[in-house]
């Protein structure tokens, strides 16, 4: 059902609020992600060992994400950045974004290091300050890599394109349309025979009276929101993916675990593949748990009793699936982003959605034929309370399979 619902398929692929999901990988994933978690054999596989197990259940389920990246406020949709090179040949960039693990800061240093074709350790990313980047917005909309890597390109290359027509004027050439900078050093391409290391061209440029210091703006671009009419183009791109997770719950006690998930995930062309695969697995884990496990319980009065983590159940260790599969597909065709790349901080977190939705179908197989009615968090006292009522309640006449 949700295959067929897709957008995309059969040239549906408008949002109801008239945005056009241009790029759309979701069939893509869908088809990939059913041959590779290997979904119709398991279905089969899990009706069978809940006709014969009298002790467990066990559920699959397979949910999608298609998560718009701006903020849904147009003015928020701008960073800026301060670029300096130093005569000993090292970068220093101040950006808006605040790193809080998520990587950001490694983006940015990458994304520095590649326009000067220097090696990332020559690249100080300093810490965010508004005296070096005034009226920042918030890192947040999983954006902060998007738009503050966006202004530091964007100083960058204008700092380059002066520092090429020092290199050219050296190197003889008449302009600077084919000089390189790569692996730390800079050339013309159609004779790398002479060449200068880049502290050298650094230090020329400063002999010259060439400026090595630029200020860069990035505004996103083709957004478009009326939040009176509910229309327009709120989004630059979607970040998209897909899970299949496998659950398995005790009939006695309504505990339950995950014993596999595959996610495949479109996130452009990456520009960190392992802070990419660190933030999927963490929103993943960080979704399940907050369907699973995180609980706010009050008392009568009104005192909030999950407080902490003695109280309030984050996933741990234990709560990651037994089998975890995580993957993203190669996508040429995103050229509206930085490096062609993908936001991936919030959106693998609503693939935990796969888990509570695991849950239910498990308790497809003893609710007598009717949908089965589960409230989030699915904890192990909410999934016993339910497997309750439907062992006292008789089963219906003419019940379907899912019954049995």
């Amino acid at each position: 059902m949700r295959r067929r619902n897709l957008y995309g398929f059969e040239d549906r692929n408008t949002t109801p609020y008239r945005q056009v999901v241009r790029n759309n990988m979701l069939p893509r994933i869908f088809d990939e992600l059913e041959t590779r978690s290997d979904y119709r054999a398991r279905v089969a596989n899990i009706a069978a060992f809940n006709r014969k197990s009298e002790t467990h259940l066990r559920g699959i389920s397979c949910t999608a994400v298609k998560f718009g990246i701006s903020f849904n406020t147009k003015f928020l949709n701008q960073a800026n950045a301060l670029v300096n090179i130093y005569l000993d040949g090292s970068v220093q960039v101040s950006t808006g974004a605040t790193e809080m693990g998520q990587g950001v800061n490694t983006k940015i240093k990458q994304l520095v290091a590649e326009e000067f074709g220097v090696d990332p350790e020559m690249v100080i990313v300093m810490i965010t300050s508004t005296e070096k980047n005034n009226n920042t917005s918030a890192t947040a909309a999983s954006s902060a890599a998007d738009m503050n890597g966006g202004a530091a390109v964007d100083a960058c290359v204008r700092i380059r394109e002066r520092m090429a027509e020092v290199a050219a004027k050296n190197l003889n050439r008449p302009d600077s349309t084919h000089i390189v900078f790569a692996d730390g050093l800079i050339y013309d391409e159609r004779d790398r025979g002479q060449s200068y290391r880049w502290p050298e061209l650094v230090k020329m440029c400063y002999l010259e009276r060439v400026s090595l210091g630029e200020r860069g703006f990035y505004s996103t671009k083709g957004i478009d929101w009326n939040a009176d009419t509910g229309i327009g183009s709120p989004f630059l791109y979607f970040t998209q993916g897909a899970a299949v997770s496998e659950v398995e719950i005790d009939r006695f006690t309504g505990h339950m675990k995950i014993l596999r998930s595959d996610l495949l995930m479109d996130i452009g062309k990456s520009i960190n593949p392992g802070i990419d695969r660190g933030q999927i697995t963490g929103a993943f884990v960080q979704g399940a748990g907050w369907l699973t496990n995180e609980e706010l319980r009050y008392a009568p009065e009104g005192e909030l009793q999950s407080h902490s983590p003695t109280t309030y159940k984050i996933p741990n260790i234990g709560d990651l699936p037994e089998i975890f599969n995580v993957d993203t597909i190669v996508n040429e065709e995103n050229t509206v982003n930085i490096r062609g790349s993908k936001a991936v901080g919030e959106p693998p977190l609503l693939l935990g959605i796969s888990v509570f939705m695991a849950v239910k179908n498990a308790l497809s197989h003893v609710s007598h034929g009717e949908i089965p009615k589960i409230s989030a968090p699915a904890t192990g006292e909410e999934i016993l309370k339910r497997l309750t009522e439907y062992a006292t309640r008789p089963a219906a006449v003419g019940a379907g399979a899912a019954s049995s």
